[in-house]
């Protein structure tokens, strides 16, 4: 008997009803995957990564000349969480920095917060500074520096470091206040964009299985 007809009782032929299982396409599987991937991979899932040039490891790391400290922001009237670069609410803010070298425990280090203008501040630094700490020696290396930022924005905190033998060393890092909405804003709309992608693409293969199913 050929395969797909089956005999009735009085012997006629008649063509069975195939299989309405369907395999997924590989476009839909491969869009799924994406989807799942970008956001398996944001920054809501995994642990605060690198940015702003700073080097994320156990913690984050700003280098200073050939050295390297150890940078840590907290906000303590809102959460007990360590940050690396995004303080994620206004208000009381501490910045620690804790000097992995031991020169750098006999050399003067100043910190200054400026407002991040988009372009290093050459001529009138004063004039967007919002919070300085002159230099001086730290010969316990941690240097604990507070501020109240009243308003969000995007900041930059430049550290110099001067040494008894000519040395003098600038570190810049940017980082920002009650702005992590914002920059995470890009992730998620890539996360909705790939969703809706995979999901069309299972809207556009269903008619064709249903179609085929009917046939």
């Amino acid at each position: 008997m050929p395969r797909g007809r089956i005999l009735t009782s009085k012997g006629a032929r008649v063509r069975s009803r195939p299989s309405t299982r369907t395999r997924p396409s590989q476009s839909l599987v491969r869009a799924l995957a994406g989807a799942a991937i970008l956001l398996l991979t944001s920054p809501a899932f995994i642990a605060p990564a690198s940015a702003h040039g700073a080097k994320w490891e156990s913690r984050c790391q700003i280098f200073v000349g050939p050295d390297v400290m150890n940078l840590a922001s907290y906000s303590p009237d809102a959460s007990r969480s360590e940050y690396c670069l995004d303080i994620p609410s206004t208000g009381h803010a501490i910045i620690a920095l804790d000097a992995e070298q031991d020169e750098l425990r006999g050399m003067a280090i100043g910190i200054r917060i400026v407002k991040d203008t988009g372009r290093e501040e050459k001529e009138d630094i004063d004039a967007v500074t919002v919070a300085y700490k002159s230099p001086r020696v730290y010969p316990t290396g941690t240097i604990n520096f507070e501020h109240v930022f009243p308003d969000a924005g995007y900041f930059v905190g430049i550290v110099t470091v001067t040494g008894d033998h000519g040395e003098h060393w600038v570190s810049r890092f940017p980082f920002s206040v009650g702005m992590t909405f914002m920059r995470l804003l890009p992730v998620y709309v890539l996360q909705m964009v790939g969703v809706a992608v995979a999901f069309f693409l299972y809207l556009r293969r269903r008619p064709i299985a249903m179609k085929r199913s009917l046939t």
